[in-house]
């Protein structure tokens, strides 16, 4: 069943999807992804307004086959990718899944083909691809990074829920000193502040260089949200310009380390019109 892989510059193969499958769901806030397979493995990149990135990576040593010809880049409907999995969701949740998954690749213009087998029984999808859009290039500097805080899922997963969803935007403050980490929202309901000690059993890390405060808009990271579920733990990192990062670390069940990070932009001066 499976194509002649000689034809191919990129063909790839899971044993266990339950982690691959979370990884895309947690990026899966806009239709389109861009797709880069390098000797590192594989990262899916989405991107809204120039202002969110979110990307999962997944490293080579997830996969039980990873042959690449040479490093590839192209863009896909991650929806319709998404919604083909979830079929078999159910399965690969349970303790004796058998759900392996297979992608071929051949060159520019070509689709992705899917090979998805369960119990003997394979289902071939067939993705159509696009040439990429050009990608910006999120990434904090070392020396820039300002702050740096390590909570657990849990803790930031009650801080939103508490947040008035009718907030444009939300205040981020972070400070050496009282009140070392405060989130503010303004909604119809009022204002409300939350603020966490530095020293709480629920923080892990808590690095900060300077007070700074800086606004986003809660639709930007709401998408962030998506991956509370992953894991355990967040890395919370914003610059001197104030680019926040969310970093997710994620366990495959076999013991592999795969990363969720999104990039959201602060609200800059103008933009609040």
């Amino acid at each position: 069943m499976n194509p002649q892989i000689d034809n191919y510059k990129l063909v790839a193969k899971l044993g266990t999807l339950k982690t691959f499958v979370q990884l895309l769901r947690s990026v899966n806030h806009r239709e389109n992804a861009t797709c880069f397979c390098t000797d590192n493995g594989l990262k899916i990149t989405v991107e809204d307004s120039k202002c969110i990135q979110a990307s999962a990576y997944i490293p080579i040593q997830v996969f039980q086959e990873f042959n690449l010809v040479e490093d590839v880049i192209f863009k896909i409907n991650l929806t319709v990718l998404v919604e083909c999995l979830n079929m078999f969701w159910s399965n690969m949740s349970s303790a004796n899944a058998s759900v392996g998954l297979q992608l071929y690749y051949k060159d520019q213009g070509h689709p992705v083909t899917v090979l998805i087998e369960e119990d003997g029984i394979i289902t071939d999808c067939s993705l159509k691809t696009q040439d990429p859009d050009e990608i910006l290039d999120f990434h904090m500097e070392t020396e820039l990074v300002l702050n740096r805080v390590v909570l657990k899922t849990t803790l930031l997963r009650d801080i939103w829920t508490e947040l008035d969803p009718s907030s444009e935007y939300l205040e981020l403050l972070l400070s050496p000193e009282t009140p070392y980490f405060r989130i503010t929202s303004n909604g119809l309901a009022g204002e409300c502040r939350i603020e966490l000690p530095h020293d709480s059993d629920l923080i892990c890390t808590f690095q900060c260089k300077k007070e700074a405060s800086f606004f986003y808009r809660q639709s930007h990271i709401k998408p962030a949200m998506k991956a509370l579920g992953c894991c355990e733990t967040v890395s919370l990192r914003t610059d001197k310009s104030g680019l926040l990062c969310f970093q997710y670390m994620v366990k495959t069940d076999e013991g592999h380390i795969c990363y969720v990070e999104y990039y959201v932009s602060p609200v800059v001066e103008g933009d609040e019109d």
